[in-house]
């Protein structure tokens, strides 16, 4: 995925007067607005998660290998900068610095954990003590410190947690360690909050004026006296732990694609201490970068056997079986193309809300092609006022056994979609792409792991795709709470039976999820067929109108699910880089044991 990216961010030059470009790091929607100085600029999210919708589906700590240098006017990064390690903090801000321009700047927005230190000191106030109110709900001095507590618990991932805190001098020293040059503190815009522009150079006249900034932040003398060199957690004295420097030198090699520099490093801490999984699966990267499938398989085995914890046991097993699906494209096998059995044939509508006639025909075309040997219909329904009432629409038209309601922005890769969507559905009585076992919000989502299933692949330019997986072991996963409205298939006369509330989801939002929900608390077995490629042409965006609509949603079905949340979260996720269609079915192929 990282060199992928670099397309996107190879961008022709603007043309003079075009709109300044800023981006946003861990926004997590383009929803939420930005400061007023960004005011008709052109804004890019970058996120790990591509279900928010981000235009650049990317970890900050990757930014110098995956982006393009001076390719921004600044850099929005709102309380997203400490949920990273320390050591990690640096990878970002080097990240910032690289894509900016020669006049650009990053503003930052952390918790002052310095003042809130102060704050509990002298008013002795316990950690649990509520510091002050915000939209979301109280806010401990806890939950500044180690992050918000409510939103941990609910999600079940601890990468929601704090894994650093700022002092005023502190986040000064990270970016003047990191090579920015002018750095001003400005008005901070939440309480108890740091909020810093720092400048890649230094800034003009303009920029001060429109900023309304005074003069450039000095660090505290006695810090900088009293302060003790940087140490490594492993580490028992001033010194750097030999193994975390050898790791450190390591990702930086690897950070610049200099694969053997990092194979080298890695291997010479891994000599030192060889049960630390994580540099295994260093290792098997380096590997996969020098095109050794073999050794690679090697390193991600044994980092497998130390027993990581996701997310990094999962990022070692998807890779383990990418290595295995470029050794089969090497060696000339491809995925095996599985038969549509006699019982499991049935007559098929498919269901398409599009008003874009070229959209409509080539949709037609993939659906003729596949599912040329099955009795079908394409029903299009070209002035829908919503998801929900087109496809109400459409199963009222529909003439066969199953119908299947689709996005028209997505192309299937399989070939053998018709003998894998039937046989899907002779199993189980609702059948999507993707979905959860537990819903804890308003996207199916939210949960994370280990309640996802399925895969969504994007296009990454030149027949590559970047594919989201979010459990593939099975080639069906039963009795999920809901799934994704990219795919849908069912019987006609239960669709007609659950029908769509296009009364309360009158837009593009939230008909899916509470369609697919309803059928699973009616008793029925929903599931995903995780061996079905599907690729989402255009990323999803949680936009102004999806607040409202989940709220909608929470509301409609708090009585039996009880509260949830209406924010956008950030599941960790694998997004795994693929040459082609054909490497993708392989993988599916190994992830499931084929």
């Amino acid at each position: 995925m990282i060199g992928a990216l670099k397309d996107l961010f190879a961008r022709p030059a603007d043309a003079k007067g075009a709109p300044r470009r800023v981006l946003n790091v861990g926004g997590g929607s383009k929803g939420v607005a930005l400061p007023p100085h960004f005011h008709e600029w052109e804004q890019l999210l970058l996120d790990i998660d591509p279900r928010t919708g981000a235009d650049l589906v990317c970890d900050a700590r990757s930014l110098r290998e995956a982006a393009e240098p001076d390719a921004f006017d600044a850099v929005y990064c709102s309380h997203n900068l400490e949920h990273y390690y320390r050591h990690d903090v640096d990878k970002v801000l080097q990240g910032f610095l690289h894509v900016l321009k020669a006049d650009g700047y990053a503003e930052i927005r952390v918790p002052d954990i310095g003042e809130l230190i102060k704050l509990l000191a002298t008013n002795e106030l316990d950690i649990e003590q509520e510091i002050y109110k915000a939209n979301i709900g109280p806010i401990t001095a806890h939950d500044m410190i180690y992050g918000y507590a409510p939103e941990i618990e609910a999600s079940g991932q601890d990468f929601y947690a704090h894994k650093t805190g700022f002092s005023r001098d502190s986040l000064l020293r990270a970016l003047r360690s990191n090579g920015f040059g002018e750095i001003y503190f400005a008005q901070p815009l939440a309480l108890l909050e740091l909020h810093v522009f720092a400048f890649k150079t230094r800034a003009d006249a303009a920029q001060r004026a429109t900023l309304a900034m005074g003069e450039p932040a000095a660090t505290q003398a006695q810090h900088d006296a009293a302060l003790p060199p940087r140490r490594a957690v492993h580490g028992g004295g001033v010194e750097a732990d030999p193994v975390e420097a050898l790791y450190q030198r390591a990702a930086a090699a690897f950070a610049v694609d200099n694969w053997d520099e990092c194979a080298a490093f890695t291997q010479q801490a891994l000599a030192l201490e060889p049960t630390l999984p994580a540099l295994h699966y260093l290792l098997g990267c380096c590997r996969m970068g020098q095109e050794q499938p073999p050794a690679a398989l090697q390193a991600f085995a044994r980092c497998l056997d130390l027993q990581p914890k996701y997310p990094l046991s999962a990022e070692a097993h998807a890779r383990q079986a990418l290595c295995h699906a470029r050794m089969d494209v090497a060696n000339g096998k491809t995925a095996v193309i599985e038969t549509l059995l006699p019982q499991h044939r049935q007559s098929v509508s498919v269901l398409l809300c599009s008003a874009s006639a070229g959209r409509r025909d080539r949709a037609e075309a993939m659906y003729r092609r596949l599912l040329g040997d099955v009795q079908h219909e394409l029903i299009v329904i070209d002035d829908a006022r919503s998801f929900a009432e087109g496809y109400n629409r459409g199963l009222r038209r529909a003439r066969h056994d199953v119908v299947i309601m689709a996005h028209e922005d997505i192309d299937i890769l399989s070939s053998d979609f018709a003998a894998r969507l039937l046989r899907g559905l002779s199993r189980h009585e609702m059948v999507g792409i993707a979905g959860t076992r537990k819903l804890a919000g308003g996207a199916w989502h939210f949960a994370g792991y280990p309640h996802l299933a399925g895969q969504i692949g994007m296009p990454n330019g030149g027949g590559r795709y970047v594919v989201a997986l979010y459990d593939v072991t099975e080639r069906e996963t039963k009795g999920l709470q809901a799934l994704d409205g990219l795919l849908l298939a069912t019987r006609r006369d239960t669709a007609l039976r659950l029908g769509f509330d296009e009364s309360a989801f009158d837009g593009r939002h939230l008909y899916d999820l509470d369609f697919s929900l309803r059928a699973a608390q009616s008793g029925l077995d929903c599931a995903s067929c995780n061996d079905i490629l599907v690729v989402r042409e255009s990323q999803p965006s949680n936009d102004k109108d999806w607040g409202s609509y989940a709220q909608r949603f929470l509301d409609k079905h708090r009585e039996r699910l009880g509260p949830l949340e209406n924010t956008v979260l950030k599941p960790e996720l694998v997004a795994l880089p693929l040459r082609s269609a054909a490497e993708w079915r392989l993988l599916t192929q190994h992830l499931i044991g084929g």
